[in-house]
């Protein structure tokens, strides 16, 4: 099972994870031309030779991208298990679990994010071929930010309504399924508990990224 206590499984769910995410990521920047948007943007700010500088430096490190990848994947992985493995502390669980259950739950639920990036892609290269760098920046998949002029919003309020969306809340009950198969508790409780742990956890978050985003703007 996908929640069975193995160490290959951890292993196993985080390169494959971060194999499909910069895949993904390479496809975005091939089919979908970043480099291109990337130069549009700016040639509306800076004359020629700050862009073309601008382009060269993304070129030369154009590796870094990729390199954040794992490190990105295994942090966010690390974050949620550890606001898991706080709430079954809280909750006083008679039998004692370790990181690594909850990390393999956590990475599970990152395929969620790869789900995103794929569909992402998709809509971009099938369906709003013509777009900017802004709006490629500004969609995503199924979510509340869709609906909204994001044009009038501050730009601080962009992320936290980005969060509101279909893609979250199947990443929250595949929390919820892997704790409740973790736990062997009923299904509500571990509703409950994921609700407590992750969802401070997030709130958190989105309230340290909206400081962080209204003091540099």
């Amino acid at each position: 099972m996908i929640f069975d206590n193995n160490k290959t499984n951890n292993y196993f769910l985080f390169i494959t994870s971060v194999i499909l995410l910069s895949l993904v990521v390479f496809l975005t920047k091939i089919f979908l031309s970043t480099d291109e948007l990337l130069y549009n943007f700016y040639a509306e700010i800076y004359v020629q030779e700050q862009i073309d500088d601008i382009v060269e430096r993304q070129q030369k490190w154009w590796w870094l991208g990729y390199a954040i990848i794992p490190l990105f994947v295994i942090i966010r992985s690390s974050l949620v298990a550890f606001c898991l493995g706080i709430t079954v502390f809280f909750y006083d669980m008679e039998n004692t679990f370790k990181f690594k259950q909850f990390l393999r739950i956590a990475l599970l639920g990152e395929f969620v994010w790869v789900l995103v990036a794929i569909v992402k892609f998709a809509y971009f290269y099938w369906f709003q071929t013509d777009f900017d760098l802004v709006a490629f920046q500004q969609y995503y998949p199924l979510s509340f930010i869709n609906y909204l002029d994001v044009e009038s919003l501050d730009s601080w309020f962009v992320y936290p309504f980005q969060t509101i969306n279909l893609f979250e809340v199947l990443y929250f009950f595949i929390l919820v399924a892997g704790m409740h198969k973790l736990l062997k508790s009923n299904y509500w409780k571990s509703f409950e508990m994921v609700a407590v742990g992750y969802g401070m956890g997030l709130l958190v978050w989105l309230g340290l990224t909206m400081f962080l985003l209204l003091n540099i703007n």
